[in-house]
């Protein structure tokens, strides 16, 4: 579904606001990286991030599925759905030409 920029800025800002909290953290981004890809195991996402617990992978998983940019497509594995790639692929292209101004 395709929005105008009109509908952009008549959209209130709590419902944008919850997406950019939910990727708003380093794990978060490094899962909607990896997720980019394609659909990966809760193991297969542990292994490559290396968090401290699987309870920690969990909880980014359901803060990042509240927002609607991950989804469980069968038991343990989690995708991308594909209505939010172009969205998130160019959520991450902005953070980047933002951050490389900056000498971050």
């Amino acid at each position: 579904m395709s929005r105008s920029p009109a509908a952009l800025l008549e959209t209130p800002s709590a419902p944008l606001a919850a997406v950019l909290q939910a990727a708003a953290q380093p794990a978060r981004l490094e899962l909607l990286r990896l997720l980019l890809v394609g659909p990966r195991t809760v193991a297969d996402l542990q292994a490559e991030l290396n968090l401290g617990s699987t309870g920690q992978l969990y909880h980014h998983l359901k803060a990042l599925s509240a927002a609607g940019l991950v989804e469980q497509s069968e038991r343990a594995t989690y995708r991308m759905p594909p209505r939010v790639v172009f969205p998130v692929l160019a959520l991450l292209a902005a953070s980047f030409d933002i951050t490389a101004g900056t000498g971050s």
